[in-house]
């Protein structure tokens, strides 16, 4: 937030009172402290993206598994909302964070949900200043609370989001679902993704290399019922990995952002001081000349 400066343009006090000095002395101490505050908040956003990093475990092991699993299946043949949509419609959902200072990659992630989703998406928004963005657009939208660093927060909130965009399809309401989010490419640089959780077919055969149908196969289960048991398990655990991805995203976006605010605040403390002591100095300069002249008049007169 900037602070407005007493005096003229240049800096100068203007009227040559003592107000202009010490609204200069307040700003420098301002400035200080607010570098300070912003300083000690980009180390602690530094330091929960590190202990989140190290605590974060991806299963890949698991979809691996998953996805191998799902491409002995035959989709063709199979008969089921996960593989065969039922209406065009899309469900997007958008990962957001509601940490401050992260507008510009909140907007982001809502405005490549809305390209990609289409005008007769569904929306669901996970964090609440997401939601803000969709209010001016005056579409409906299914909110969901921010991501929390706890693991056991953060799991439940990945099978809230499942069961609900889950029970849109098997209604009927969408036949599409993606996920939005921001993904770290480097602790600087974030990126945002789409990924495609329903319709399976679009990833299974990618994520697993190549369907390997085999059709001697013996299920003791109906097929659909099974594939339907591993999605909901694989959407599940995705989702609490994307998150986690996200949050990471968030903590490094965020620390990036304060460290040019901080680096910002110092060149600007900079300046402040340099006006300061220069209005300073010229006060200090005007009291000695007036002193100095007051002293010949005084002189003068008493000589006469």
């Amino acid at each position: 937030t900037s602070t407005p400066m007493a005096g003229t343009a240049s800096g100068q006090p203007a009227g040559g009172g003592m107000i202009p000095l010490l609204k200069l002395k307040k700003d420098v101490q301002f400035n200080h402290e607010l570098a300070y505050v912003v300083n000690v908040m980009k180390g602690i956003a530094a330091a929960r993206f590190h202990i989140l990093e190290r605590r974060l475990a991806v299963f890949e092991q698991y979809f691996n598994v998953a996805s191998e699993l799902l491409t002995v299946i035959d989709f063709a043949h199979v008969d089921h909302p996960f593989v065969q949509p039922r209406t065009p419609v899309t469900g997007v959902v958008m990962v957001t964070s509601d940490a401050g200072f992260l507008g510009g990659l909140n907007a982001q992630v809502v405005n490549r949900g809305l390209t990609e989703g289409g005008p007769t998406a569904l929306l669901a928004v996970i964090g609440e200043r997401g939601t803000y963005y969709l209010r001016e657009t005056r579409q409906r939208v299914r909110t969901f609370p921010g991501i929390q660093d706890d693991e056991g927060d953060r799991l439940a909130l990945a099978d809230a989001v499942r069961d609900h965009v889950v029970r849109q399809v098997l209604e009927g309401s969408c036949g599409r679902v993606i996920v939005v989010y921001p993904k770290s490419v480097s602790f600087t640089v974030q990126a945002i993704i789409t990924e495609t959780l329903i319709p399976c077919s679009a990833w299974v055969a990618q994520r697993a290399g190549q369907h390997r149908l085999l059709p001697n196969l013996l299920w003791e289960s109906r097929v659909d019922e099974v594939m339907e048991y591993v999605l909901l398990q694989w959407i599940g655990r995705r989702l609490d990995e994307i998150f986690a991805l996200s949050r990471l995203a968030e903590l490094a976006a965020r620390t990036v952002h304060l460290e040019g605010s901080y680096q910002e605040l110092l060149r600007r403390g900079k300046k402040l001081k340099l006006q300061y002591f220069r209005a300073r100095h010229e006060m200090i300069d005007r009291s000695i000349r007036e002193v100095c002249a007051a002293q010949l008049l005084y002189g003068k007169d008493h000589a006469e």
